[in-house]
């Protein structure tokens, strides 16, 4: 019997897809960005979410905080979408003010912590940012239920980082042997439980096909599969 769990946090407990979308689009409406002439969401996403992407993977690299981040992922996009990219700080400060704010639960989510707390200590890694990762479980009233949370800009380690695992495992004080890692990231997750010598449950929620150089200790495309899966 696993003494812990420990979870990835977006797209494992939280729905970030779903948190994103309704946050940008809170933020556009209180701006007016639907208003705009020819605006289309579909064409702002496929703008914004590249330059995001590149911004937020460079971040550590170029020592960018969050909210620089998202303002100049903002001023890009609206420079490209010939936009006043004026706009572009008051745009990052309120789409991060909802999206701190917002916790949207992956199905079976709350049911599988609410089942497994006071049976095993349970604990988070996160790549996200330590900010919103804590108002967010805060929001959806489950950071109670955790032993240990770490988060890799609060801790100066980012997964598949080994350091990261062995923090969680310090905090939880129990031996690597007694712990399952359950997350949806095969680079960032599966390759850093791996590496930690820490027994992996790989939450397929896109219904991937594995490749034969991944081998997770269990393989689930429900959280609601985790709990029959323990007590066997």
């Amino acid at each position: 019997m696993y003494k812990a769990i420990i979870f990835d946090l977006d797209n494992t407990l939280l729905d970030y897809d779903r948190c994103e979308a309704d946050s940008m689009h809170m933020t556009g409406r209180q701006h007016g960005l639907e208003q705009w002439e020819r605006f289309t969401w579909e064409r702002f996403w496929e703008t914004f979410s590249p330059i995001n992407w590149v911004y937020w993977s460079e971040r550590n690299e170029r020592k960018l905080n969050i909210h620089q981040v998202l303002e100049y992922s903002f001023h890009d996009t609206l420079i490209r979408l010939e936009r006043d990219a004026a706009l572009a700080k008051a745009l990052a400060g309120t789409y991060w003010e909802h999206f701190c704010r917002l916790c949207h639960f992956e199905e079976g989510a709350k049911e599988l912590l609410d089942e497994l707390h006071g049976s095993r200590k349970l604990a988070v890694i996160s790549n996200g940012i330590g900010e919103s990762q804590r108002k967010r479980t805060a929001s959806g009233g489950i950071a109670h239920l955790f032993d240990a949370f770490i988060v890799s800009d609060e801790v100066g380690h980012w997964k598949p980082d080994r350091n990261i695992f062995d923090i969680a495992l310090r905090e939880l004080g129990v031996d690597r042997s007694e712990v399952l890692y359950i997350g949806d990231s095969l680079k960032d997750d599966y390759e850093g439980a791996v590496g930690a010598g820490i027994d992996f449950c790989f939450y397929n929620r896109g219904n991937l096909q594995l490749e034969e150089r991944y081998a997770p200790r269990y393989v689930v495309e429900r959280l609601s599969e985790v709990g029959p899966l323990l007590r066997t």
